[in-house]
């Protein structure tokens, strides 16, 4: 079974003031090897009565730009998008694998998540602890991870710039992935070299990636934008200061939403905005932030 077939809590009128217009670029749908809440034809009919204008279906294990093309055609005013993530199945740090993804209309290029060297010094494992596998993997403890873009020297691989110049090529957005501060400071620098316009910092307040309100104003002032997700244990005040902080204008929120034990990824969307609503960000801010700062990144993809 790849999907729990979670319904909407709500009637469908209590979600479309906030969200009717939203552009979620963080959402993990199913078919998956790992459980999800909703599988993509199941979000689909959420998001066409909720209002969404689009959604980002990303797999830390393959590309989602195919089957955003397909379901694309059959999503009514909902745009579907898709992109890679720089795991081991797709061989890592692979820029034959991005090009072809991107070629394929891939909105989003990641870094490593789960297999990155920072992520397993964080947690043990090539996983996390809330995610359930549909399957054991047979190449679970014997393949891949510990992926670490950077040299013996410190500098970017060879295959991370050219990433990052057909990433720049494409006018893709770049995720940094579960990398470290270390890593992700080297990496903005030199993708704003090469060219690359859109750079989403992936979850700031992540365990594996939590980095200080100062690191996110610094990397803010490079040119990249805060992702900020309705991550484990995050907290609503510490967030909001955080946006108030860096600035509504240099900050997206997204749910990344789709395993089980959070919920459907709409409900998870709806309590972190009220949340940040009770701790004082204005209407205008959320609707900058869940609307038109996403919007403006994949704006030649709706």
């Amino acid at each position: 079974m790849f999907s729990h077939h979670l319904t909407l809590s709500r009637e469908i009128k209590e979600y479309a003031g906030l969200l009717e217009g939203v552009v979620d670029l963080h959402v993990h749908t199913a078919p998956d090897v790992l459980q999800r809440a909703v599988d993509d034809l199941e979000y689909l009919e959420a998001l066409r009565e909720v209002g969404y204008v689009a959604y980002l279906s990303k797999n830390h294990f393959t590309e989602t730009a195919s089957r955003a093309y397909i379901l694309s055609r059959h999503s009514g005013k909902v745009r579907v998008l898709g992109g890679i993530v720089l795991n081991s199945p797709v061989g890592g740090l692979n820029p034959s694998a991005v090009d072809k993804a991107l070629a394929m209309g891939a909105a989003e290029v990641w870094m490593p998540t789960l297999d990155a060297e920072n992520h397993i010094r964080t947690f043990g494992s090539a996983t996390l602890p809330t995610t359930s596998r549909v399957r054991s993997f047979r190449s679970y403890k014997s393949a891949g991870g510990m992926i670490r873009i950077l040299d013996d020297s410190g500098e970017l691989k060879p295959e991370v710039l050219e990433i990052l110049e057909l990433v720049a090529e494409s006018d893709a957005i770049l995720g940094t992935g579960h990398l470290s501060l270390q890593e992700v400071y080297k990496l903005v620098e030199a993708a704003r070299k090469v060219g690359v316009k859109k750079i989403l910092v992936t979850h700031p307040h992540f365990k594996a990636t939590r980095f200080s309100t100062e690191d996110q104003q610094r990397l803010a002032g490079m040119g990249a934008l805060m992702e900020h997700c309705a991550v484990a244990g995050y907290d609503p005040k510490e967030l909001a200061e955080d946006i108030r902080r860096v600035g509504p204008g240099n900050c997206i929120i997204s749910s990344d939403a789709g395993q089980p034990h959070k919920g459907h990824p709409v409900d998870v969307l709806l309590k972190m905005i009220a949340e940040l609503k009770e701790q004082g960000i204005s209407d205008s801010d959320i609707e900058r932030m869940t609307k038109r700062n996403p919007s403006r990144l994949v704006e030649h993809l709706l």
